[in-house]
């Protein structure tokens, strides 16, 4: 009889444990995992595909930059791909259809270390390279000799219908073209001093367009190898002395037109 009376008085004085069951805390809610780029939006109302922009101030640097597909940029007309200091590497290669690479690089002209080494690889039709190496308006007949020395530029083109186009102002300016498809257009304009020009082309009907002048007691030089059909050669070099342009051609229906001023 007392543990029945005991019983009751314990219910009575704890009501809630007779009445509410026990029921065990709910489960976070967690977010559903992003399954795009949070920008993707946005980029998907823009042409291209990739954009790259640097803008490198120092000594010593390495860019490496690959893109690979279509439609893909390194840097723009407004905000090219801009190095300045000495000692500069950049590598950059694209592989695709209609890629775009907008550039600009400047050097010490003081010091141990002036080089500048750039190397733009394009795998693919209709890209585009637009450059330009040191201060000075080589395009418009200017004569300053600042911002783009000892520079060593190598261009790799593997397609059809591409297009270079370089103005560099400095001195030792060496550029390398190597180009191997049909109705590519390269147009490069350089003024200074001791500068070598080296084009290899297998291919039809492309177009070069070489303008060198120099300023200084050293000339400049232009060599080709060509192999292909109605492909067009414009040079000209202007100087004091030792300017020498070399070609070696097997094709049919070329023109070349050389200038060579003192």
């Amino acid at each position: 009889m007392k543990k029945i009376l005991l019983a009751l008085a314990i219910l009575t004085a704890f009501p809630a444990l007779s009445q509410t069951a026990v029921t065990a805390p709910s489960a976070p809610t967690i977010p559903a995992l992003a399954t795009v780029s949070p920008n993707a939006t946005a980029a998907l109302t823009i042409s291209t595909t990739n954009r790259i922009f640097v803008d490198q101030s120092g000594d010593n640097p390495n860019v490496n930059m690959t893109q690979d597909g279509s439609g893909n940029k390194a840097g723009s007309a407004a905000r090219p791909v801009y190095l300045r200091g000495i000692d500069q590497i950049l590598v950059t290669r694209q592989i695709g259809a209609s890629n775009e690479i907008m550039l600009e690089a400047v050097n010490d002209t003081t010091g141990t270390g002036k080089g500048v080494t750039i190397t733009i690889q394009q795998i693919g039709d209709s890209n585009k390279v637009d450059a330009a190496c040191g201060y000075g308006t080589a395009s418009t007949g200017g004569t300053a000799l600042t911002g783009c020395n000892a520079a060593d530029l190598n261009w790799k083109f593997t397609g059809d219908s591409n297009e270079l186009q370089f103005r560099g102002t400095g001195a030792d300016i060496k550029s390398a073209i190597d180009v191997t498809g049909d109705t590519n257009k390269f147009y490069m304009d350089v003024i200074g001093d001791k500068h070598t020009q080296t084009i290899k082309v297998v291919g039809d009907t492309n177009t070069f367009n070489i303008n060198q002048r120099s300023t200084g007691a050293a000339g400049s030089s232009i060599w080709v190898e060509l192999t292909g059909t109605s492909n067009n050669l414009t040079m000209s070099q202007t100087g004091t002395i030792d300017s020498v342009i070399n070609i070696k051609s097997v094709a049919n229906n070329g023109t070349f037109n050389i200038t060579q001023k003192n």
